[in-house]
């Protein structure tokens, strides 16, 4: 049965072609008329399903270009096989163009016969089959081209991602060793003169110097730390009660001290009508902050540093501004001042300072702790950054339980009296031991000093009960985290303290279930150091 569907304006016309279709003794024709283009169009769009269609090229309503047009919409091939009826062939043939778009016959109405429809419906129905399956070769080998041009993108594009990456790289390794090896160099070279001539002249000075390098070595390992953990997701923020205003202002205390060095003025306007506690993260504010007047002293060569902190308009929001008389942040870094190792100017001289990971570190801070890090302004008359953070009461939703306080802060950073008290310190570097006996030695304890875990273990199976055991966490022959499950199976209970160089809260959690009771991190905080043998040995 082959289904066909008849467009013709002339009832005549239709006539003559369904009985010329139905006198084929060897096919039957199952015929649907339609007597305009649109009425032919609705039922292609429609339920029927057909395998040809005869069209007349002059219709009421269009002729057979632009029915075939519509018929096609984004096809380049027609669903169904078109044979087109017209008619005349003088003048030459009227629906080239349609041939193009997919007629597949035509022919003239005074040629119609039985024999010479049937001949041409059938090639008419067996050349769309095989232009359709040269239009789905067609469109499989320009999708396999397609497929090879996106591989060659990609592939061209890993290729540059990691030449960057690489470039990437090689710029990180030249700027860290730089940051290295400047404070090295004055802390080897003083060292080297110190030992040969301890009572130089200069020896104040230079063992100032070899403080300052130790504390910016430090300080660049906690950035690329903390880099490490934004880049991984676990950057930590703890959340805890405390006093806004005496925290921004001893912060800000701090750094007009290094202002002044420098002949700034760091002025401070620090809202009374801050709450009195909020629940945040003290520890991740002050950072940031430090940040933010800090790289403001370090690019301004001349005039003021100044900071306002005040509620913000939002509710349970706080905002700050950190604001600096420096040269401006240069336009080519401006959109890439919070990336990673971007370096943000100049530090009121000719040459870069630092490895650029203080913004991007606060910045991601910021927005942890419900806020953001943007560079308000600047000019070459100066920059302002804003903070803003979320800052509810300590009372809100969400705060801590009724009756909580804020940790205390121990006055006193000295060292504690622990005369009689005898400690046990394992740690195998030489450099640490020569520094711990040194910490120790205005405590008036007595020290035990081992190199291992295993030794440490044995000193106390062989009877030695010290106050309290100062655990390196990395060892040879036994590390501290066994040598601390040890000790508890010996049924020693006094407390140990782990020392380690590892900062991650995954880290101190191992320490504190290896039997540890506190941590202390490398390099070793002096004031924390003395405050937590205090706390520990009720000192």
């Amino acid at each position: 049965m082959r289904r066909v569907l008849l467009i013709d304006d002339s009832p005549e016309d239709r006539e003559m072609i369904v009985q010329a279709l139905r006198s084929d003794r060897e096919t039957r024709h199952d015929i649907t008329e339609a007597a305009s283009a649109q009425e032919g169009l609705s039922l292609l769009h429609g339920d029927y399903a057909f395998d040809l269609i005869v069209l007349d090229y002059r219709l009421p309503d269009m002729e057979a270009p632009e029915f075939i047009q519509r018929f096609l919409g984004n096809d380049r091939v027609p669903k169904l096989p078109i044979l087109v009826l017209t008619g005349s062939l003088e003048g030459g043939l009227p629906i080239q163009g349609a041939m193009r778009s997919g007629v597949q016959e035509f022919l003239s109405k005074s040629q119609v016969s039985p024999a010479l429809l049937s001949r041409l419906t059938a090639n008419a129905i067996e050349r769309h089959k095989l232009v359709r399956r040269l239009d789905a070769s067609e469109k499989a080998a320009s999708s396999a081209r397609q497929r090879e041009e996106t591989a060659r993108r990609a592939a061209e594009e890993a290729r540059s991602a990691a030449e960057r990456a690489d470039r990437a790289k090689t710029q990180f390794l030249a700027l860290i060793s730089h940051e290295l090896r400047t404070p090295l160099t004055a802390i080897v070279g003083f060292a080297d003169i110190l030992k040969d001539d301890p009572t130089n002249k200069d020896a104040s000075h230079m063992l100032s110097m070899m403080a300052d390098s130790g504390n910016h070595l430090a300080e660049l390992l906690n950035d690329l730390i903390d880099m490490a953990k934004v880049e991984a997701g676990s950057i930590d923020v703890e959340p805890a009660s405390f006093d806004p205003v005496a925290l921004l202002k001893s912060t800000c205390e701090l750094m007009s001290m290094r202002a002044a060095e420098k002949g700034l003025r760091l002025e401070s306007n620090i809202d009374e009508s801050l709450p009195d506690l909020v629940w945040s993260d003290p520890v991740r504010l002050r950072q940031i902050v430090i940040n933010l007047l800090g790289n403001a002293i370090k690019f301004t060569s001349q005039g003021v540093v100044s900071i306002v902190a005040r509620p913000s308009d939002t509710a349970n929001q706080l905002e700050i501004r950190v604001a600096d008389t420096g040269p401006g942040v240069p336009e080519d870094v401006r959109d890439t001042l919070f990336t990673p190792f971007v370096q943000g100017g100049k530090g009121g001289g000719s040459r870069r300072e630092g490895i650029g990971l203080g913004l991007a570190i606060s910045k991601r801070l910021a927005q942890l702790m419900g806020g953001d890090l943007l560079l308000e302004s600047t000019s070459t008359e100066g920059t302002v950054f804003r903070l803003e953070l979320s800052f509810p009461a300590a009372t809100a939703t969400g705060g801590p339980p009724p009756g909580f306080a804020p940790n205390e802060v121990v006055s006193n950073d000295g060292p504690p009296d622990l005369t009689g008290r005898r400690l046990l310190v394992a740690e195998d570097t030489r450099a640490n031991q020569f520094l711990i006996r040194k910490l120790l030695e205005p405590t008036s304890a007595e020290v035990i000093l081992v190199e291992n875990g295993l030794d440490a273990v044995r000193a106390v199976s062989d009877g030695e009960t010290p106050a309290l055991v100062l655990m390196d966490m990395l060892m040879p022959r036994m590390d501290g985290y066994e040598a601390a499950l040890e000790l508890r199976k010996h049924r020693y209970f006094g407390p140990v303290v782990a020392l380690t160089a590892a900062t991650t809260a995954s880290d101190h959690d191992r320490c504190r279930k290896s039997g540890c009771d506190e941590v202390l991190t490398k390099p070793i905080d002096t004031s924390e150091f003395y405050q937590t043998l205090r706390r520990l040995l009720n000192a």
